[in-house]
């Protein structure tokens, strides 16, 4: 059973089961791809640190860096077939048309990339979770978490058609009946994403909630 996030030493602290782990670590990996990545590329990425104190280990990795930026040069940069959700991720900085052109293309690499990161550390924390059991969100982690769970709500918003309050109310109403047992219907494609949807903005909001609650401690 999914369980709120609480204040814990270091942290925060929820429990999770395998079915609910798998199921939002799927839709962490999706918005990785939408965004243009793959989540082993980068966790594989992420894995390979680079000592500050050894000059020459800092200095192959620029290398590849370098060797990475020439190859990729002048090509466009890959965008998911969900335009929509992309634009959702990724919106306009400005109802300027121009502007909003302007702006993309000096931003979006950059904010892409914050969210990929974001999605990544989430990842890694649900996977350490395998089989089912506590997932601890460092305090230096909450914004990560907080910011790739906005993320994954807004790519199944997006596809669920939310787009107002009457939207978002039509939605909970869908979910009612499963949540309290109501329904004995097999629940539809649709049914399983408003579900995942109420249950990942729960989440979201009960991680909000703690570090709110720990701030007030201080």
């Amino acid at each position: 059973m999914l369980t709120a996030f609480r204040i814990a030493r270091g942290g925060y602290l929820a429990h999770i089961d395998d079915d609910e782990r798998r199921v939002l670590a799927g839709l962490v990996k999706d918005t990785v791809w939408l965004l243009g990545s793959d989540v082993d590329h980068e966790a594989e990425r992420r894995s390979q640190t680079v000592d500050p104190d050894d000059p020459l280990a800092q200095l192959e990795a620029d290398v590849v860096d370098i060797a990475d930026a020439i190859a990729t040069e002048g090509e466009p940069r890959a965008r998911a077939p969900y335009d929509v959700v992309v634009e959702q991720l990724l919106p306009d900085m400005s109802e300027d048309p121009d502007e909003a052109a302007a702006l993309r293309e000096l931003t979006e690499t950059s904010v892409a990339s914050q969210k990929i990161e974001n999605l990544v550390t989430v990842y890694q924390g649900l996977e350490s979770a395998r089989g089912g059991g506590d997932v601890l969100v460092a305090n230096e982690d909450a914004p990560a978490w907080m910011s790739a769970l906005n993320d994954v709500r807004i790519v199944l918003a997006a596809r669920l058609g939310i787009n107002d309050e009457e939207s978002s109310e039509a939605v909970a109403e869908r979910v009612r009946p499963f949540q309290h047992g109501e329904s004995s219907a097999e629940p539809s494609t649709d049914d399983v994403l408003a579900i995942v949807y109420s249950m990942s903005t729960w989440w979201q909001d009960s991680l909000v909630t703690a570090v709110r609650n720990k701030a007030l401690r201080r």
